[in-house]
């Protein structure tokens, strides 16, 4: 049977609500991964991988690998019986899948976190993760063995340590050897990673701490980017040492892997300036544990990189090779010139587009760059600094020819703490842009960069969701949002690239009065297995040109309690799986409403022989009263009284009536769908689709009244 897609609950109108208590009968989910081991990997490297999780990988076919510099294959899967996370005398034993693969990591593979995926049957999985690194890998040899020091797994540096706090109370203890005098450093991957897994109820906080022969600690690290730890220690004595990573609650889980990089020498925990442009050969300043004084390296930067933030090495700066965060610009990298002062420098002006590179150095800093602005002009300010792996929290004003503050922003959603304006001038003049720590922090590492520009009309796409699996005759919902940016007011036709043979898409174009929009992907009745990742992509016209942007997927991330959140990621995946639990027809296709009236839509659901369980209908996408996609026209709703939503087990036939407001303004065949969702368990439904319905409101006659 086929399994998809996204979970939600949705209300049964007139009806209550349906709350299954487990999974139905016949329906399977899509497999959720829940970890990978090794979590890192080696540039240059071909290794066998262990993908874990859960619901059945059954006839896994392809590991699908987030490009460029890694290709996967699939070699077998594995079914491993083990106990209840909290085992109890008696209690039954759980079958958890697994699948053995293989992953072939190019030397020029980009460093850091990359997705990969598992294509099955039933669907192609959730998002898992490894780490790509330079130094050599190690895998912890015996999750049993290392728990105490004086069986601590020996680890020759440099090298990452690939390992698992997979038990209540674990800790994992490694041995070294360091010269007096020599500085050593740890980093982990861990919580990190953690956001993308989509089921992962709790997560790690790893915490490190060094001791020494004698057992004394000697240091100890929590919480230096997000909740991963940086150690950076300088031996007192040559001889052998211990490291210990443990969570910080003594809490463990079989799914909180950890990617642990052991550096010696001098290690770079900063850089300036933090922005360059591709294709050139960069000079920037070093600085971190080990290094006296700053030092200056030359950066060659490839031409080819997409602007944004980028892991990269540098070996050139001796001791270990921690790569660090840059940002990729294509606008000119105008460094702060001794430290920029507050009021700004008149004899120094900023002329926009530019990339401000500076340094909070000292608490209490802030930066000021003056610029002209025009009246009427939209400008975009954004600050890069906790992504880019810096401590400062900017804060980030502008400020009028007098000093006073006009506009200012904090943290911006999707963007973390860092902070992003959209600004038009009153007036003509010289302002200001400021840059602060919003606790008036500041030091070496409270780097950033401020991306300034006059605005352009633009617009961000996301998708809901980040798998698409549908099985042959089947159809199912994509759910598009556009959100425009600099006053473009214009449409946006949404396109694909590399669909699988047998695989169409309902076609979209997102108008001006609207933010949300619909797509019904379809297989054909003779499609077979297919799986790959794809592009989905929207075109818009603007004054200079096309605008083409690529959308970006939002994972299902199951909240505690049975919240449904989403997260973005990088790939996009579909899957042509086995048959369908449901197929879903809406009758008319075409509805023609006037301000005021509601019209029927009759809904057919034929069922495979082996699912009989109920199906709820609905055509907005919500979970809990929270509304993730709603792609009817603006004034158009659905009308609970005399609608038929929930279907009992056998039931196929349905009904939905739309309704349109008295003031419900025109729109032309806005395409719409009546979607089927099957249970897989208290959150999670499978969305089905019918084919897509168009909605046409007709402009008010003259003389009514709403």
């Amino acid at each position: 049977m086929r399994r998809a897609r996204i979970g939600l609950i949705v209300l049964a109108i007139g009806g209550g609500a349906w709350f299954p208590s487990g999974p139905c009968a016949a329906q399977t989910s899509y497999p959720m991964t829940m970890r990978i081991e090794p979590v890192a990997v080696q540039r240059g490297r071909t290794v066998e991988l262990t993908v874990a999780g859960r619901e059945s990988f059954d006839g896994a076919s392809a590991l699908l690998c987030q490009a460029p510099g890694l290709r996967g294959a699939v070699l077998k899967v594995e079914v491993v019986d083990r106990p209840p996370a909290r085992a109890r005398p008696g209690a039954r034993r759980r079958a958890t899948p697994q699948v053995r693969a293989r992953l072939e990591v190019a030397p020029e593979a980009p460093l850091g976190p990359r997705e990969v995926r598992v294509a099955t049957p039933q669907g192609v999985s959730t998002v898992g993760l490894v780490v790509v690194v330079d130094d050599p890998v190690v895998v912890e040899a015996d999750d049993q063995a290392n728990d105490h020091p004086e069986t601590a797994q020996k680890l020759s540096v440099p090298a990452v340590a690939a390992g698992r706090i997979g038990k209540l109370e674990d800790v994992d203890w490694y041995s070294f050897e360091a010269e007096k005098g020599q500085w050593i450093s740890f980093e982990v991957w861990a919580n990190r990673l953690e956001n993308k897994i989509h089921d992962l109820q709790k997560h790690f906080d790893p915490i490190l701490s060094v001791h020494d022969a004698r057992g004394r600690k000697l240091v100890v690290a929590d919480n230096t980017y997000a909740g991963d730890p940086l150690l950076s220690f300088r031996a007192p004595a040559g001889g052998a040492y211990f490291l210990e990573i443990r969570d910080t609650t003594y809490s463990g889980d079989v799914s909180w892997c950890y990617a642990l990089h052991a550096m010696k020498g001098p290690v770079a925990t900063s850089v300036a300036p933090m922005a360059v442009n591709p294709g050139t050969t960069a000079r920037v300043e070093v600085c971190g544990p080990g290094f006296d004084l700053p030092r200056t390296i030359a950066l060659p930067v490839p031409k080819g990189l997409e602007p944004g933030r980028h892991l990269v090495s540098l070996a050139g700066a001796g001791g270990g090779a921690r790569p660090v965060p840059l940002v990729v610009t294509p606008h000119p990298v105008v460094v702060e010139s001794a430290d920029a002062p507050d009021d700004g420098d008149p004899a120094r002006p900023v002329t926009l587009p530019a990339a401000l590179c500076g340094r909070l150095d000292q608490p209490g800093d802030k930066d000021g760059y003056r610029f002209p602005a025009r009246k009427g002009t939209p400008y975009a300010f954004e600050v890069l600094a906790s992504r880019a792996g810096s401590d400062c929290d900017p804060v980030l004003r502008v400020l009028d020819p007098k000093g006073a503050i006009v506009v200012e922003s904090d943290d911006t959603r999707g963007l973390g703490k860092d902070s992003r304006l959209e600004w038009t001038a009153p007036a003509d003049g010289p302002y200001r842009l400021q840059v602060a720590d919003l606790h008036d922090r500041g030091g070496p590492t409270f780097g950033y960069v401020l991306d300034a520009e006059p605005a352009h009309p633009d617009f961000v796409l996301t998708c809901d969701p980040d798998k698409i699996n549908v099985g042959p005759g089947g159809r199912v919902p994509v759910f598009v949002r556009v959100a425009r940016r600099h006053g473009f007011k214009g449409a946006v036709t949404l396109g694909w690239e590399g669909l699988p043979a047998g695989v169409t898409a309902s076609p979209l174009t997102v108008g001006p009065a609207m933010t949300e929009g619909e797509i019904v992907v379809s297989a054909a009745p003779q499609a077979t297995h297919a799986a790959a990742l794809v592009r989905l992509q929207g075109t818009g016209q603007g004054p200079d040109g096309p605008i083409v942007r690529a959308a970006t997927p939002q994972e299902e991330i199951y909240i505690p309690g049975g919240g449904r959140g989403r997260y973005p990621v990088e790939t996009l995946a579909l899957a042509v799986t086995d048959p369908s639990d449901i197929t879903v027809e809406a009758m008319p296709q075409e509805v023609v409403l006037t301000p005021g009236e509601s019209v029927p839509l009759e809904v057919t659901v034929t069922r495979h022989p082996r699912y009989t369980q109920p199906v709820n209908l609905a055509i907005v996408l919500q979970h809990l009263g929270g509304v993730h996609a709603n792609p009817l026209p603006p004034g158009v709703t659905v009308k609970e009284a005399g609608s038929k939503t929930l279907l009992g087990p056998g039931q196929t036939k349905g009904r939905i009536i739309l309704q349109a407001a008295p003031d419900a303004p025109a729109c032309d065949r806005v395409p719409i769908a009546v979607m089927g969702h099957v249970s897989i368990n208290f959150v999670v439904k499978t969305a089905y689709a019918s084919a897509p319905v168009r909605v046409t409101v007709r402009p008010r006659r003259a003389g009514t009244t709403p």
